[in-house]
């Protein structure tokens, strides 16, 4: 999300999704098997890797069996071949896959943003994040879990109201633990180019007055040896600097220049 300057409200698990899919070259593909039970494939072989899901089903199926499979890429588990299916849910390879799969559909951030400050339904948060029913009732029990270990049935009773239509209960419950989620959402410092690739946008142009970090010169080696169309300088003068990237596509030397001395002399 924050990579991305992507709104926790707006957020949807596709963005991340496409972006693994396309680092590392990974095919997805659908299957079909009459009786449904193969919901999930992971194959890595000479060819590289490739998920298949289930094309029966339903699309809130399929993101969560998507998912699912990306956990077994990212977490790495041990294995050329994964299958999900109704008969094997307790391996613990599936069950961290699981995991996986729920957070990357539901970050604690977003459920947090949606239930609590933006006070969405629950069908509304089901339809946006494009989850089944009982994929987000047991997300939100096992968030709640981790923070309250002796409210099993309290949590449970919140939740059930919540899907209800009252959600008093579970904004009480959220209200105790959202500094926390909070907190470890802002531990989180974007990718440098990534913010940079955010903000240049159509004009071509950055400077640290908009991203601090830029001023860091550390950091220069780096962004140059990932990126052959940006250029990164600083210009200094009476006790100021201010250092600036530029698309070179877009704008020459001397007019990232000259637009970096004008934003030094407004400072």
């Amino acid at each position: 999300m924050k990579d991305e300057d992507i709104s926790v409200l707006n957020y949807h698990f596709s963005s991340f999704f496409t972006h693994c899919i396309k680092e590392n070259h990974i095919k997805v593909a659908s299957h079909h098997f009459s009786n449904k039970k193969i919901e999930g494939l992971t194959i890595v072989d000479s060819l590289g890797t490739t998920f298949s899901y289930e094309k029966e089903n339903s699309k809130a199926k399929q993101n969560f069996t998507l998912c699912h499979e990306l956990g077994h890429y990212i977490l790495k588990h041990d294995g050329s071949y994964f299958m999900k299916s109704v008969d094997n849910q307790e391996k613990l390879v599936e069950r961290e896959a699981n995991i996986f799969s729920a957070v990357t559909l539901m970050p604690d951030i977003v459920l947090l943003s949606k239930l609590y400050y933006n006070c969405e339904s629950f069908q509304n948060v089901q339809d946006s994040l494009e989850v089944s029913k009982q994929a987000l009732y047991f997300r939100l029990l096992d968030l709640l879990r981790v923070f309250f270990t002796d409210k099993d049935t309290y949590i449970k009773q919140a939740i059930k109201d919540y899907m209800e239509g009252q959600n008093a209960p579970l904004l009480l419950l959220l209200h105790d633990i959202k500094d926390d989620i909070i907190g470890e959402f802002n531990k989180y410092k974007p990718c440098l180019l990534n913010q940079i690739k955010n903000k240049i946008g159509t004009l071509g142009f950055v400077t640290s007055q908009d991203i601090p970090e830029l001023l860091d010169q550390k950091q220069w080696s780096k962004l140059q040896n990932n990126t052959s169309y940006l250029k990164i300088w600083l210009v200094y003068n009476k006790g100021k600097s201010i250092a600036y990237v530029w698309d070179k596509n877009k704008l020459s030397e001397s007019e990232a220049r000259k637009k970096a001395e004008l934003q030094l002399l407004l400072m």
